[in-house]
């Protein structure tokens, strides 16, 4: 799929909202309740005015407010766009006729948002239609006022005889043309002729309407413009045709006008992809004319883009949406349709004939281009995606079901852990209700304090497996006798901030059972809690860590906090505060799950880390180019002098390619699993490593 590239579609942008300003028709947009919210200048001068802010209706005859009002409550979305023509009194109290084209845009529920307008003063042009209709004589009198091309056909001659102002609307001199109705012809554009000459012959026909039609011509020069044209037939008394006498309207700025309107209705600002309105009925279409085939919209969302826009300001969130369309774009095959639908979301219309396992690698497809790093403005970005599909006609059998099945499934797959895909099912339902259930759960457990205990995972030095230390991590079985695994819990205790509630107990559970471990006389360990974004940004937080160190009696040096990339991205200078804080009481810090999200030096280095965690994601990818990326971190933890531990190692081969690139400290299932505290403590007393499976 071919677009422009950033400058010359920002080019056009301006080339059209340019064009709307300044065209010679009237262009008005308003409101179902008549308020205007743009009126170009042409607009403007005509009725003597600002017009933004004011009603509308204001500016019809009295007489007609009425009729128009009705009129805005009736437009349906199959058919939005209606030509009729007013009266209306210009600036200087003159009366005229404008003719409106009007066309009324909708929401995605069919909600009526507003109205845009394109007038053409057609007094003249009303007044040279009824002089037509009354008599040939009163033609040149209509012409005159009008200034619009008249010519005559006559079938006995076979010739065409035009005045000046169809020559000027032609682009033609007198000596230039053959004034035949072939000449005519050959100056109708290829696409119309066949159209404008099937016009031409049913007005021959007694019985037949009258010669009214617009097409295309093709200018000498090759301009295109928009014309057109009524005549009326003169027959003798045996109805055979003597000539054709008609008018020709030059209307290709108002057909511009048109376009550019429908152009801004249809397309987004920033990334000059189409809008939803436009896939919407680019959907709608589809379905109709392959009903019997299979659809998929496939929904994308930038799973951490909001960490980044509002950390590093709109301009740079900007450039990476303009940067993830592109991508986008390149990734398009065959006659797949691409539109931006919401602030970081896109959607693409597919095809599914080959079956879920052909939509598959589509949607993997679309989604390889975000596990590149995005360059932008010195800085690095990691930015996945998570994919949500619907089919046609499996999850719905229309062109909104199928769009909010789709980006319901997005939402599901964020929820999850984003950077992957999910398919739209009706258990989905169900999922929903057993989440409502599991908060109620929660929420009494905190109340109470009841069911939840911590387990602890070691991280071991690379190579000797010696423990090193270990990281403190919820688990949660509740009054049944369930329990729920930490994927499940933990982010509803997030989304519903019950996590804030059980930080203090997280922290002073873990600090004391490191303490206990330290007087058994057992090998010193470093214990890390992971913070929840609410315990981060809590101003009291200093106060806490200080309270519940004193009351456990564990050193400060032997706590490590580990924080998200997501949560540094949001009032970086209050973030580096709330650290200059953590580090000045002796707590050491780590950077989480590093890799997924902003990774710039630049920031990097305002930020006091004792640690990076290489994200179990580049762990898993290192057969498919993660390699790269896990060498990258590497280098840059020892140019800031930090240390890096990787986290989910499973296999042996990773813990090698790992300790050959010099990673310090790893931590995963090779080595063992989350372990209870008495379990913990019987490694420590059974010489502090642990020993895995024989390296290849």
């Amino acid at each position: 799929m071919e677009r422009a590239g950033g400058d010359e579609a920002a080019g056009i942008a301006i080339h059209y909202r340019d064009l709307v300003e300044n065209h010679p028709y009237l262009v008005v947009c308003y409101l179902p309740d008549s308020t205007i919210l743009f009126a170009n200048t042409t607009a403007r001068e005509f009725f003597g005015s600002e017009l933004e802010g004011q009603r509308w209706l204001d500016y019809l005859p009295e007489e007609d407010r009425a009729t128009n009002r009705r009129e805005l409550a009736t437009y349906r979305p199959e058919a939005p766009v209606r030509t009729i023509e007013n009266p209306a009194v210009d600036a200087n109290g003159d009366p005229r006729w404008i003719e409106w084209t009007t066309r009324a845009l909708f929401d995605a529920d069919d909600r009526l948002t507003h109205l845009q307008s394109v007038g053409a003063d057609v007094t003249e042009r009303r007044a040279a239609r009824e002089a037509l209709e009354k008599s040939e004589a009163e033609l040149a009198e209509a012409q005159r006022i009008a200034h619009l091309g008249s010519w005559t056909s006559d079938f006995v001659a076979d010739e065409i005889r035009w005045s000046d102002e169809v020559y000027r609307i032609f682009g033609l001199q007198r000596d230039e043309w053959g004034a035949t109705h072939e000449a005519f012809m050959q100056a109708v554009h290829p696409e119309d002729r066949e159209r404008v000459q099937r016009a031409v012959e049913t007005a021959l026909d007694p019985g037949g309407p009258r010669y009214d039609i617009e097409h295309r011509i093709v200018r000498p020069d090759g301009e295109v413009r928009h014309v057109y044209q009524r005549g009326t037939v003169d027959f003798d008394a045996e109805g055979r045709p003597l000539r054709m006498v008609g008018t020709v309207l030059d209307i290709t700025e108002r057909r511009r006008a048109e376009q550019a309107l429908d152009h801004l209705a249809h397309h987004d600002a920033l990334t000059e992809l189409p809008n939803r309105n436009a896939l919407r009925e680019r959907l709608i279409t589809t379905i109709e004319e392959g009903a019997d085939k299979v659809w998929a919209v496939i929904h994308l969302g930038l799973d951490r883009f909001r960490s980044v826009n509002e950390g590093l300001g709109h301009a740079t969130g900007d450039a990476l949406l303009q940067q993830a369309a592109r991508r986008l774009e390149n990734s398009l095959q065959g006659g797949e349709y691409l539109a931006r639908v919401g602030g970081d979301e896109f959607a693409v219309l597919a095809t599914a004939e080959e079956g879920e396992a052909g939509i598959t690698a589509t949607t993997e497809r679309l989604l390889a281009p975000f596990r590149e790093l995005f360059q932008q403005e010195g800085g690095e970005f990691f930015l996945p995606a998570s994919a949500g599909v619907a089919l046609y006609p499996r999850d719905a059998d229309e062109a909104d079901g199928l769009l909010q099945r789709a980006a319901a499934a997005m939402a599901q797959c964020k929820a999850e852990g984003g950077n992957g895909v999910r398919y739209h099912a009706e258990e989905m339902n169900e999922r929903a209700r057993s989440r409502v259930a599991l908060e109620g759960k929660l929420r009494r457990a905190v109340m109470n304090r009841e069911g939840f205990f911590l387990h602890y995972q070691p991280k071991v030095e690379a190579g000797t497996g010696r423990i090193l230390g270990a990281e403190a991590l919820l688990r949660w079985q509740d009054g049944d006798g369930e329990i729920h695994s930490p994927a499940t819990f933990i982010p509803a205790l997030e989304q519903t901030g019950l996590i804030a509630e059980l930080g203090r107990w997280i922290l002073a559970t873990a600090c004391a059972q490191c303490r206990s471990w330290q007087e058994a006389g057992l090998p010193p360990v470093r214990m890390a809690v992971n913070l929840a974004a609410p315990q981060f940004h809590d101003p009291a937080m200093a106060a806490t860590l200080e309270s519940v160190l004193a009351e456990t009696g564990l050193a400060a040096g032997d706590l490590e906090l580990e924080v998200t990339e997501r949560m540094l991205m949001t009032d970086i200078p209050g973030v580096i505060r709330t650290l200059g804080q953590f580090r000045e009481m002796g707590i050491k810090l780590a950077l989480d799950d590093f890799g997924t999200g902003y990774s710039s030096l630049a920031y990097l280095r305002q930020f006091p880390m004792d640690c990076l965690k290489i994200d179990r994601a580049f762990i898993n990818d290192l057969g498919n180019g993660g390699g790269a990326l896990i060498r990258a971190i590497l280098g840059l933890g020892e140019s800031l002098g930090v240390e890096t531990v990787a986290e989910g190692v499973e296999e042996a081969d990773q813990a090698d390619f790992l300790e050959h690139h010099g990673c310090r400290a790893l931590q995963g299932f090779l080595f063992a699993r989350p372990l209870t505290a008495e379990a913990f403590g019987e490694l420590l007393a059974d010489g502090g490593r642990i020993r895995t499976q024989a390296r290849h």
